[in-house]
Parts: C-alpha cells; sequence; structure tokens
C-alpha cells in the first residue's frame, strides 16, 4: 500500500537547482534574505532526491537561524521541521523523531495549537509515526489533527482530507483494514462533494481503499476503484502520467490473481 513520505514544509523555488545555487552564492549569509535562500536550496536538495546535502544545509540554516533570530522564530521553527524530515529522509529515525517531536512542541506553544504550521508539524509527525511502525501513536496524532484542521480549515479542506487518509493508513497499519476502507470511502465521497472530482486528494484515496478492498478478498470491487481511479488520474494528468501508470498497472495485476 502506498505511503507518502514526510516532505519538506516551505521553502518553495519555482526555479532550476542551478539558479537557486547561484542565488545563494549572490547574499550574505547573516540576514534574512540570506538564511532564506539558503533554507530554500536545503528544500530544493530535499525533494530533487539529495537528502544527504539538505540534512548538511539545513543543520547550518538551523543553527544561523537560532543564532541570529532566536530559537523561537517561525523561520527557526521551519527550518527544524525540515531538518527532522530530512534526518527521516537519510535513515536517521530516532534523531528525525526526537527533532519533530521537539519541533511540534514547540510550534505549538510558540504559534498555537490551531496555527497552520502547527497543524503541518503535527500531521508530520503522525506520518512519522506511522512510518516507524508506531501505528496506536499515530492514530491518537492523527485523530487530534484532522480534528482541529476539520475546525480551523472546515471539513472540505484538502489538507483535512489527507489527515483523513493518513487516519485511515494508521488504522490499516493496526490490523483493523475493514475500519480503513471506510474511513476512506467517507474520503472519497467528501472529496467529490467538497472538491470536485477529478481531484488528486481523491485519486489518492480511491486507490488507498482499492488496496484496502484487496486486502479484504474484495478483489472486484478494488478493480472497479482502481479502475475510477485511473480515469480520474488521467484526466488529470493524462494517459503517460506516473500515477495514471501506476493504478492501471495495479489493475492489470489484480486481473491476474
Amino acid at each position: 500500500m502506498s505511503r507518502p513520505a514526510v516532505d519538506a514544509d516551505g521553502g518553495v523555488f519555482a526555479g532550476s537547482l542551478f539558479m537557486l545555487e547561484s542565488a545563494v552564492l549572490d547574499r550574505h549569509h547573516g540576514d534574512r534574505e540570506g538564511l532564506d535562500a539558503r533554507h530554500s536550496l536545503a528544500v530544493a536538495y530535499l525533494r530533487a532526491g539529495r537528502a544527504a546535502e539538505s540534512v548538511a544545509l539545513f543543520e547550518a540554516v538551523l543553527a544561523d537561524t537560532r543564532r541570529l533570530l532566536g530559537p523561537r522564530d517561525p523561520d527557526t521553527l521551519m527550518a527544524e521541521g525540515n531538518l527532522a524530515a530530512a534526518y527521516l529522509r537519510v535513515g536517521r529515525d530516532v534523531a528525525g523523531l526526537e527533532t519533530m517531536i521537539r519541533n511540534a512542541g514547540m510550534r505549538t506553544e510558540v504559534l498555537g495549537p490551531d496555527h497552520p504550521a502547527t497543524l503541518t508539524a503535527a500531521d508530520a509527525l503522525a506520518v512519522a509515526l506511522r512510518l516507524a511502525e508506531r501505528p496506536r501513536e499515530a492514530i491518537g496524532r492523527h485523530v487530534d489533527v484532522a480534528a482541529r484542521r476539520t475546525h480551523v480549515l472546515g471539513p472540505g479542506h484538502p489538507d483535512t482530507l489527507t489527515s483523513r487518509i493518513g487516519l485511515a493508513l494508521a488504522r490499516a497499519d493496526d490490523g483493523d483494514v475493514r475500519t480503513a476502507a471506510d474511513l476512506l470511502d467517507d474520503v472519497v465521497a467528501d472529496s467529490d462533494r467538497w472538491l470536485g472530482r477529478p481531484h488528486p486528494v481523491g485519486v489518492t484515496a480511491r486507490g488507498l481503499r482499492a488496496e484496502c478492498l484487496a486486502s479484504l478478498g474484495r478483489a472486484p470491487a478494488a478493480h472497479e476503484e482502481l479502475g475510477r481511479a485511473a480515469a480520474d488520474a488521467e484526466r488529470l494528468w493524462g494517459a503517460d502520467g506516473a500515477e495514471t501508470v501506476r493504478l492501471r498497472g495495479r489493475a492489470d495485476e489484480l486481473d491476474r490473481r
């Protein structure tokens, strides 16, 4: 069953790595603009699969933000959260989880429990616990962040629905696949209602629900759900899109059983 990895929070740069590296070289490291550029480069490294480089740069950026801006500054908190994600990406699970737990607590203290950045960190921690094979802890975290996102963002916000998908995955990992399938069925319905069809959240939920149905021995229903997910993926990303190809390939696997 596909499980999303913990991703970096913010620091998005729409351009080439070469351009961003050049921008970093052209800026002073001792001001906020220079820190922002280095942080964006570290995020770009992480998303480009250069996780080891991102760890080294995040560590340097975090040290500088703590020194120059203070440990409670929002930019410091973002850098620390992203360092935790980078640690997990390179297999430093203990350091990653410890950093993520500390960061989530600090964001709650500084920004408040319902701040979007706090909710992002809380959701990332729930995902990390699930990936660390600690589903019971992940379930509690996902229940909490899904409820808070429903209150703050609304029931139809993509982030709220994503947190509910995470809860379903944690239930499946804890052995309750039937409940996971029911939860994903609700997410599919709410995604169609609030976001329209097709939507990436709906594609994800349908694909994962199909996997749950297959695990429950309901291959025909799983095949139908994969077909719907693949059709939606094709409308979003084309017939040659990676997710379209993956979903159609998974449906073919079920046919051959």
